[in-house]
């Protein structure tokens, strides 16, 4: 994988440039692919709401059982730990902490709000309110909404370090 900040050619899966130190995962560069438009929305993350919307649909019109329901939001909740332990366990290099602080400041509120629209999908197994239903997916809706927002700043970040810096021409 290719830094695309400094240009060293890192190994296949690398998360950290061995030169610069920057993300790459953050800054992956895939040359197969057109850089997605400003407002083209990010469909990894867009599936997974849909899935919270589509459960909760389900579980709304009886289609789902709310043991069933459960057993999504334990298998989803897992899941989004686990991502989300795996971005807290990179080793940020304290020289690009500034670059990344926006990016990640808006990510991990989006986490945050994904664990609390959760949370109160479950306290709606426990207590069959309607309206913890309804406020757990608005959570999930404004987390997706961020997280979103974090692909936005990165891309906007890898856009600016892929710009030639014109003053390294004057030196």
């Amino acid at each position: 994988m290719r830094c695309v900040k400094c240009g060293f050619e890192n190994t296949e899966g690398a998360k950290i440039c061995r030169k610069c130190g920057v993300l790459l995962f953050l800054f992956a560069e895939d040359d197969k692919k057109e850089e997605p438009e400003e407002t083209e929305e990010f469909p990894v993350v867009n599936e997974r709401l849909q899935l919270f919307e589509d459960a909760v649909a389900k579980v709304r019109s009886g289609a789902m059982s709310v043991n069933d329901f459960a057993d999504f939001l334990e298998k989803t909740s897992a899941i989004l730990s686990e991502k989300e332990q795996d971005i807290k366990s990179i080793d940020i290099p304290k020289e690009a902490i500034d670059d990344f602080k926006e990016e990640l400041s808006v990510g991990f509120a989006g986490i945050d709000l994904y664990n609390q629209g959760i949370e109160s999908m479950f306290a709606y197994v426990e207590e069959l309110d309607d309206e913890l239903l309804e406020r757990g997916l608005e959570l999930v809706r404004s987390g997706n909404e961020r997280i979103n927002e974090a692909m936005r700043i990165n891309r906007e970040n890898r856009n600016k370090l892929e710009e030639p810096d014109e003053n390294k021409n004057l030196l």
